[in-house]
C-alpha cells in the first residue's frame, strides 16, 4: 500500500516535470520529517526547546519563542507547509558548499 503511494507521488511529480533528484529526495525529506516529528510527540514527557546563551547565540535565542510548539499539531502542520513549499518551488539556482560552524569552514557533500 505504501509503495502504491509512492509510486503515485513520484509520478505525479514526474509529470509535474520536476528534476528526478528532487522527486528522489522528495519522499526521504517527508518521511525524516515525518519520523522526526513522530519521535518527538512518543517522548516522555514535555518537549521543551533549550534556552539559549544570547550572547553566544543571538540568532538561535531571538528564534526559540517561535519553535515553543514543537511536536505539536499546529507546529507540525506549519513545519509540513514549510517543507511542502519547498518541494514545491524546487532546490535553488546555487548550493552553499561550505560552512562555518564556529571550528573553521567545513565542507558540506552534496
Amino acid at each position: 500500500m505504501a509503495i502504491s503511494a509512492l509510486e503515485e507521488l513520484v509520478t505525479a511529480m514526474r509529470e509535474a516535470g520536476l528534476p528526478d533528484q528532487m522527486i528522489a529526495d522528495a519522499p526521504m525529506a517527508l518521511f525524516s520529517f515525518l519520523n522526526g516529528h513522530l519521535l518527538a510527540r512518543t517522548s516522555d514527557g514535555p518537549i521543551t526547546v533549550p534556552a539559549f546563551d544570547a550572547t553566544t547565540y543571538p540568532a538561535m535565542a531571538a528564534l526559540s519563542p517561535l519553535m515553543a510548539d514543537f511536536g505539536s499539531l499546529t507546529g507540525f502542520d506549519r513545519m509540513l507547509d514549510t517543507v511542502l513549499a519547498g518541494i514545491r518551488t524546487g532546490p535553488p539556482p546555487t548550493r552553499v558548499s561550505e560552512v562555518d560552524l564556529g571550528e573553521g569552514l567545513v565542507s558540506l557533500q552534496r
